[in-house]
């Protein structure tokens, strides 16, 4: 089974720790693949995101990331071509509205449960859990989202945003 890494989010002093044992656990023959989807509709652009994961991960040796906006029409063979996926932080309503829509929320179950490992932070995080109401205090539902039903790949847990916690499958 696979392995969760799940992070309250923070800037790269704060997540120094999680982020270094990640890149110890993962192939950096691979690609990282990062999805910041979270962030459409912030005031962060996507190339601002692309810069901030490349300075986190490059001194941790980690060279070779793709960035994917858009995952529509993506499979679980999609995913195996990369040693990790990287969930990054925004809204944690518009994330999971487009997990859902897309189906791809499907694809992170089986990508977890074949061996995959992922790394969730902040609202990349929240969505690992029973569900994402957590997120409601700091988060707008500006997507409309009714169901709050997370991935529950946590033993039942809500995530809460101060927690880091490691997970093993």
């Amino acid at each position: 089974m696979g392995e969760l890494f799940l992070s309250g989010g923070g800037n790269e002093q704060q997540t120094l720790l999680i982020d270094k044992r990640f890149a110890e656990s993962i192939n950096h023959e691979q690609p990282l693949l990062y999805i910041p989807i979270a962030m459409d509709g912030q005031t962060i652009s996507y190339e601002s995101c692309f810069e901030w994961i490349n300075r986190v991960f490059n001194p941790l040796g980690i060279h070779n990331i793709t960035m994917w906006t858009d995952i529509n029409k993506k499979c679980l063979a999609d995913l195996q071509l990369f040693s990790a996926v990287y969930i990054g932080g925004g809204n944690t309503f518009r994330l999971l509205n487009d997990l859902v829509h897309s189906g791809f929320i499907k694809v992170l179950k089986q990508y977890v449960k074949s061996g995959g490992i992922i790394y969730g932070g902040s609202a990349g995080a929240i969505i690992f859990g029973h569900n994402i109401e957590t997120s409601s205090y700091m988060d707008a539902n500006n997507v409309g989202l009714r169901e709050f039903a997370g991935l529950n790949l946590v033993k039942g847990y809500q995530y809460g945003v101060t927690i880091t916690r490691k997970m093993t499958f």
